[in-house]
């Protein structure tokens, strides 16, 4: 369906330090994901935000201190051939791609937003750069501009519909950061949930298209919850809180219904990448190591494929590697049957 027409085999390199959970031990090697078939996917420049194609041969990516730029840019990576490629050639920045067909992209970007109102936004908070959402086809020649209003218009969603086809996404509008939707028929944009004292982002679509995840943060006492809310009856429900800092949210495309994010936990130094089974209630830990990992996102394949960013040197890179069939124990105590007198 489309809507724009319509309205490096590389080195690889050593994750150094990283660790797996196993239901006997750390694994403590240096080349643990080398072992596992991990495969560094970019070397130059700053990198972030994996997302696989539909079937699972390409990569979107946010690349950044390039030698020809220094801002940030969609690029996409055929891993086939492993070849990348500028996709994006905005003014300003562009960030936060994801696929929305096999021929076309939804992506934030800051270029209209800073010339429009260039003396406002001289000095903006790099959490929230003034940005919009856009559309356009994988060549960034033909470009549709979804959201216009004044603000932080990223993290989007496309959900598929054969007549409502509609945009989720983070949007920070005065005081308030919360979850909006944009129909893309009519392009009117409706306030999914947005409190005071509450900061609302990166919202993530379940499977089912029917419910939405996102972090939560209690501006107040500083604690983060991961949310899940359902579309239909318009319910939050909170799924876990004040475990340390969540980000980074993908949902898994295939059942069971499983969460993956980033999260910094209490007393740790680096973020690592976990997933939460909604079933289960089980949360078991994916990759971990003396650097950050962000940004996890899963292929939609029976053999599933998690890509990730790895901050070294003040830089971040992209990893793929198989998913493990085993992630070892939940990382929840274990629920003690009441015994009967």
């Amino acid at each position: 369906m489309k809507w724009i027409s319509g309205a490096i085999a590389g080195l690889l390199f050593l994750l150094v330090g990283c660790t797996h959970l196993s239901l006997t031990k750390d694994i403590l090697s240096s080349d643990y994901l080398l072992a596992k078939g991990s495969k560094q996917i970019t070397f130059l420049g700053d990198n972030d935000h994996p997302r696989f194609s539909e079937d699972g041969t390409r990569l979107l990516y946010t690349s950044r201190s390039r030698v020809l730029h220094k801002g940030a840019q969609i690029y996409e990576v055929d891993l086939l051939r492993n070849k990348d490629r500028r996709v994006t050639f905005s003014d300003g920045d562009a960030f936060d791609a994801i696929y929305i067909s096999d021929s076309e992209i939804l992506y934030a970007s800051t270029t209209d937003e800073i010339k429009e109102s260039p003396l406002l936004n001289k000095n903006f908070d790099k959490d929230f750069p003034p940005s919009d959402l856009y559309m356009s086809d994988l060549y960034g020649n033909d470009i549709l501009r979804v959201t216009q209003q004044p603000g932080f218009d990223a993290n989007p969603l496309f959900v598929p519909h054969s007549v409502k086809p509609f945009i989720l996404f983070t949007s920070h509008r005065g005081d308030l950061t919360g979850i909006y939707r944009l129909d893309l028929r009519n392009l009117p944009v409706s306030l999914v949930s947005a409190e005071k004292d509450k900061e609302k982002r990166f919202p993530a679509l379940a499977p089912d298209l029917q419910q939405v995840a996102w972090v939560e943060k209690n501006l107040k006492t500083e604690e983060y919850s991961l949310v899940l809310y359902s579309l239909k009856k318009k319910m939050p429900l909170v799924l876990k809180k004040g475990e340390g800092v969540y980000r980074d949210l993908f949902f898994a495309p295939r059942t069971p219904q499983r969460l993956f994010y980033s999260i910094l936990r209490k007393g740790e130094k680096q973020y690592q990448i976990e997933v939460y089974d909604l079933e289960k209630q089980c949360t078991q830990v994916a990759f971990k190591g003396q650097d950050s990992l962000y940004s996890p996102a899963l292929s939609n394949e029976s053999t599933e494929r998690l890509a990730f960013s790895r901050s070294f040197q003040d830089k971040k890179q992209i990893y793929i590697v198989n998913l493990p069939t085993d992630l070892g124990p939940c990382l929840e105590p274990p629920v003690q049957a009441t015994l009967k007198e």
